[in-house]
Order: C-alpha cells, then sequence, then structure tokens
C-alpha cells in the first residue's frame, strides 16, 4: 500500500475542474509545487499540450520529457466527505506514461500532508489533531 489522497484541481482559465486520487509520491522531488497526470486528465481540465513546455524530467531510471504548464491551477486536497483541508497553487506536468496521477514534495509540503507509513497508506493532515490518522484514499 502507498499513500493516496483524493484532491480537486480546478483550472479557473477554463472553468474546468476534474476529482482524481493522487499518489503522495515523497521520492518526487521539485523545486516548485507540481502534480504529474495523464494527457487525458490534461485534457479533461482543459489544458492543450501545444501551450505547454517540453522539459528534461530526471528519473531514478534516467531521463525522458514531459510537457509542464505555463500556468499554475488550483489543487484542493479533499477529506473523505469531500471538504477541502487544503490548496496550493501547482504547475501541471503532463507524462505519456504515466499509470497514476502524482504530486511532488514541494506539493506535498505545500498542501500540509504528513505521512505516517507509506507501507500501510496513513497519513494526516497539518491541522489535524495530533491522533487523528486518515487511510489512503481508493
Amino acid at each position: 500500500m502507498v499513500v493516496r489522497v483524493r484532491v480537486r484541481l480546478i483550472n479557473e482559465g477554463t472553468g474546468h475542474n476534474v476529482e482524481v486520487i493522487m499518489l503522495v509520491n515523497g521520492g518526487a522531488e521539485s523545486e516548485i509545487p507540481v502534480v504529474v497526470v495523464t494527457p487525458d486528465i490534461a485534457t479533461d481540465l482543459g489544458l492543450d499540450l501545444s501551450n505547454m513546455d517540453l522539459i528534461d524530467v530526471e528519473l531514478a531510471s534516467g531521463v525522458t520529457r514531459n510537457y509542464i504548464s505555463r500556468n499554475t491551477i488550483l489543487v484542493q486536497l479533499l477529506d473523505d466527505e469531500g471538504k477541502v483541508l487544503s490548496q496550493t497553487r501547482v504547475y501541471v506536468a503532463v507524462d505519456e506514461n504515466l499509470t497514476e496521477p502524482l504530486m511532488t514534495d514541494a506539493t506535498i509540503d505545500e498542501l500540509g500532508i504528513q505521512v505516517i507509513s507509506f507501507r500501510r497508506g496513513l497519513w494526516r493532515h497539518t491541522n489535524d489533531p495530533p491522533n487523528t490518522v486518515r487511510k489512503s484514499a481508493k
């Protein structure tokens, strides 16, 4: 098991939004908040790949190329009932080989996600009482 959270991605420029379950990937490093999505999710958000920049992305297995948005979108971290726990602005990277959407370490920090156990899929939000433990989204 890993930690996955439910988020709402909002492209305020187009009015499109989508809710997805996103992998909390502390191993995906970025200096700025980034979420990585599939081309289908990018399309659902009203993003056009021809208006994105192509960048090199360093992975543990080598270097690949992804598209990245020039503008940010809003990402909202949701609880089990759909209530917004926190939100931040992020850039969107599009990876054609991605098997599930993920967020980078900078996004994890900005949203206040504190992983308790990756293996057991347990986490809490920075504003939660100390004894609160949340389970990975399904």
